[in-house]
């Protein structure tokens, strides 16, 4: 008789056991998803985008640039306008203006300062942080002499 009493102590105080843990699991889920909400992305990507080089008043060539970025959905719904043409217009002016890049040498371009940039110029302009990250999936230069040539013509020198 003693042996089923306590058997039957054992199992309630198990049972109660078990229920304050669950309980108090349920209630640091809570404040854990609320401490730390996720922010809704969205990975997206730019046209091509061509920067004429010009040296000495004439085209030398062509920059050509395909961009990939993230935006933030929540930050976007609240912003002045879509980040999209203004990214394209950011990285334009980036190349355009920077003298220093030397297409014959692109493994010294520095591709996360220009990131960096690009993020806080478009930021800046869209009045909020919609803009996360920028990548570059493609970075290549044409001289004129390649982009003037056709397939099947002889090249103009």
């Amino acid at each position: 008789m003693i042996r089923a009493i306590i058997i039957g102590l054992l199992a309630s105080a198990a049972t109660v056991t078990a229920e304050i843990g669950a309980r108090q699991l349920l209630v640091l889920r809570e404040e854990r998803a609320a401490a730390s909400p996720q922010r809704e992305t969205e990975a997206r990507k730019t046209h091509e985008i061509n920067v004429p080089r010009i040296k000495d008043g004439a085209v030398k060539g062509y920059a050509v640039m395909l961009l990939s970025y993230t935006v933030d959905l929540g930050a976007l719904k609240t912003a002045a306008m879509a980040p999209d043409s203004i990214l394209v217009d950011e990285a334009f002016r980036y190349v355009y203006d920077d003298d220093t890049i030397d297409f014959d040498h692109m493994d010294r371009f520095d591709f996360a300062k220009m990131g960096k940039a690009l993020i806080h110029a478009v930021n800046a302009r869209v009045k909020g942080d919609v803009l996360l990250d920028v990548g570059v999936q493609e970075f290549t230069y044409a001289p004129i002499s390649d982009t003037r040539a056709r397939p099947g013509s002889p090249a103009v020198e």
